[in-house]
């Protein structure tokens, strides 16, 4: 094999490796909307929204975008919010026993370094407040990663009602997770609550 053949064969190997490296992942987490089981509603607390609540947030190199109330108006205070973002180093849930699902999503170079400044701008200083008519996490999170360009943009108002709890966004992000081929891991909760299903979403 001639030296610019041998050169030849090492580049084709060595790019896919290379792209494989620099390949950058962020996790999308949800949790689930849950109630006590019957048998057990006397040893289980109600969570907030029920079997319509749960929680969603985003994983970036080891820290965690929330976005959390605060009073939690009716209708959002966006001069003077309660509620915003927060970075938090882990996830706020009991993952052992809580039903939650994880999606991981590539992104590029340029994504995760606009994300990441997009969180630190966002925890400085929340864009919007969080409130019952108003963005919540589901929204939220939807608006950060429309930013980054994963997801088409659009009008918080249309965020708000496509979005208006967890379950909304998670039976979206999950098919359009598989549809890419990206990993989706998922784990069962405790059997003394009532969890949320996902009927045909995989």
């Amino acid at each position: 094999m001639s030296n610019f053949y041998s050169f030849i064969f090492i580049l084709l190997l060595y790019i896919p490796v290379n792209a494989v490296q620099a390949q950058q992942t962020i996790r999308l987490h949800f949790l689930y909307g849950s109630k006590p089981a019957k048998e057990y509603k006397e040893v289980e607390s109600k969570h907030f929204g029920g079997l319509k609540g749960g929680h969603v947030n985003i994983e970036v190199n080891g820290r965690v975008l929330d976005f959390l109330p605060g009073k939690c108006p009716l209708f959002p205070n966006n001069k003077k919010p309660s509620g915003g973002y927060y970075i938090n180093h882990g996830i706020s849930w009991d993952t052992a026993n809580t039903k939650w699902t994880m999606i991981t999503i590539p992104v590029n170079p340029a994504q995760m370094q606009q994300l990441e400044q997009i969180m630190d701008s966002f925890a400085k200083r929340t864009p919007y407040d969080y409130a019952v008519f108003g963005m919540r996490c589901a929204a939220a999170s939807y608006d950060v990663l429309s930013r980054i360009g994963l997801v088409k943009k659009m009008k918080n108002a249309k965020k708000v009602t496509k979005f208006f709890y967890p379950k909304l966004l998670r039976k979206k992000m999950m098919k359009w997770a598989v549809r890419k081929g990206y990993p989706v891991i998922q784990h069962e909760g405790r059997r003394s609550r009532k969890w949320e299903a996902d009927k045909g979403v995989l």
